[in-house]
């Protein structure tokens, strides 16, 4: 019963409403009051709360579902490197070169060149870079360029030189160096975590503007695609400071959970706080490890090798690291979240994650192994007897079925493995990575069903699953990754008013259509903060 001094701000009737409740999966109207969810039900009865005060929305029949969550992403860096560095998502070596050299001609000499989103199976080449192409552009700008899945970077000679690498360094633990088959030199290319000390030493440190302008840039571009949360997969302590100066401005429009950067857990340990500190707007999730490489880079590590390759990926951490680092993090309270592709990284993420538990018992804490790309039958079981979360690539079937060869038919069954967790009740969430692929959760909801390439070709029809759970895993699935379920995730009443409208229903589409649906308005906590 509605207390009847509780009058809505917000009514939205004569709407298809998916409410992720199955205590009422579809209704007509909702009521708003003071940012959250006051009554759910049929446009008569809902209408009949307003007051002249009232603002009143007539839906004409659109779609309402809870605001999508992206529970894996990098939101904060991915948005500054939008601002500072050149987005090298083109088709071809030329038009990136092009766009590098135009930035280099307003490049103070000396000062480094940047760029990302490089992708080397979406140019004509379908090659990586090399020392000799960015040489090409500028000698006198030290050059560096990241591959659109990271884990990969290209340098040229001037770059390498500042490195600390050369042509006799060994590859160092977690890392490779890129080589010239036939020589043996160094060719530019940098794997893993060779790259670590070159962030953090070497390359510069974005300003307080430029991420402030980032930040802004990224939150509309997550908003217009309906998404209303997003889970930030590498949080630095910059990035925390331009956050919170963000949500005290108020003007931080998303609700982001921070994973947090290994490098400050004991910083936050020792400050006394743990997963959970926070407020609905801005939260500290987890500490985030990275294990392994990436699967655009085929760099996963896998306990196969690679199609025509005798290369099993690259292993960023090893055992020893892994258990010791996750005992830690663990006992001191915090939700692990462990970058974790290939099925031999995830066998070792969860034999530290046993450990852990075995020595420390602790209750609900829902560790998380980020992407969890390639699985078994025995990895499954572990990872439902654990009470895992897991956030596999949604779209990428779709966006990057080019490498999915790489894996090969029989392997791809066991990848992306939606159908699998569902199967097996291990939570799994919707994730775009960005700026690995696309942001648009429609289309990773596509991906998920079809598991149909832009090409047409179809890889691992047995994962499959239905549009309403893909809308689960991008909705109250995400929530439940950052605990979160009690107030978002589904449109009952005493939640956030966090709302997606859609001009078609997704769920009564050709599914090849789906991501084809237009994003008509965004709300966060009762507030329209992008609309069509």
């Amino acid at each position: 019963m509605i207390n009847s001094y509780c009058k809505p701000d917000l009514i939205m009737m004569n709407a298809n409403i998916i409410t992720m409740d199955s205590r009422l999966p579809r209704t007509e109207a909702i009521a708003i009051k003071d940012g959250k969810i006051l009554a759910v039900g049929t446009t008569s009865d809902i209408i009949d709360l307003s007051t002249s005060n009232t603002k009143v929305l007539d839906c004409s029949n659109k779609t309402i579902l809870p605001g999508f969550i992206d529970a894996h992403a990098h939101v904060l860096s991915a948005g500054t490197r939008h601002v500072t560095e050149v987005d090298c998502n083109r088709s071809s070596i030329g038009e990136i070169s092009k766009l590098l050299f135009s930035k280099a001609k307003t490049t103070p000499e000396d000062d480094w060149l940047l760029g990302f989103k490089f992708d080397d199976t979406k140019i004509v080449e379908s090659r990586f870079l090399t020392r000799q192409d960015l040489d090409s552009i500028s000698t006198r700008h030290p050059i560096v360029v990241a591959h659109q899945a990271g884990h990969v970077f290209f340098f040229n000679s001037a770059g390498l030189s500042m490195t600390g690498y050369n042509n006799e360094s060994q590859d160092p633990r977690g890392g490779r160096l890129g080589r010239d088959p036939v020589t043996g030199n160094l060719n530019g290319q940098i794997y893993g975590t060779a790259i670590d000390h070159i962030r953090k030493n070497i390359l510069p440190c974005p300003s307080d503007q430029d991420r402030r302008k980032g930040l802004d840039l990224i939150t509309k571009m997550f908003l217009k695609s309906g998404v209303t949360s997003v889970h930030d997969a590498m949080v630095s302590n910059q990035d925390l400071r331009i956050y919170q100066d963000s949500k005290n401005a108020g003007d931080l429009n998303l609700r982001i959970y921070m994973l947090m950067h290994k490098d400050h857990f004991p910083a936050l340990r020792d400050s006394g706080i743990k997963t959970g500190f926070g407020d609905n707007k801005l939260r500290l999730g987890g500490i985030k490890l990275v294990a392994d490489g990436a699967i655009a880079t085929r760099t996963a590590y896998l306990s196969d090798p690679y199609v025509g390759s005798c290369d099993h990926g690259v292993q960023n951490m090893y055992p020893d690291e892994v258990q010791e680092q996750v005992l830690d993090i663990h006992k001191a309270g915090f939700q692990v979240c462990i970058h974790s592709n290939g099925d031999a990284t995830i066998d070792m993420v969860l034999k530290a994650y046993e450990k852990a538990q075995i020595a420390f018992p602790r209750m609900d804490v829902r560790h998380r192994l980020e992407h969890c790309s390639l699985i078994n039958p025995d990895l499954l079981k572990r990872m439902a007897a654990l009470g895992c979360v897991v956030t596999p690539f949604s779209s990428y079937v779709y966006y990057h079925g080019e490498k999915m060869g790489f894996y090969g038919p029989k392997r791809l069954e066991w990848m992306f493995a939606q159908r699998s967790f569902i199967d097996n009740k291990i939570n799994s969430t919707g994730a775009s990575d960005y700026p690995c692929s696309p942001p648009d959760p429609l289309i990773g909801i596509q991906s998920c069903v079809l598991r149909e390439d832009t090409s047409g070709r179809i890889w691992g029809p047995s994962q499959r699953i239905t549009v309403e759970e893909a809308l689960r895993i991008y909705t109250i699935n995400g929530a439940y990754a950052s605990f979160d379920e009690q107030i978002k995730g589904s449109i009952e009443p005493g939640k956030l008013a966090d709302i997606v409208i859609l001009d078609q229903d997704p769920t009564n589409v050709d599914t090849h259509l789906i991501q084809d649906i237009s994003i008509e308005m965004t709300i966060v906590g009762g507030e329209i903060v992008y609309e069509n």
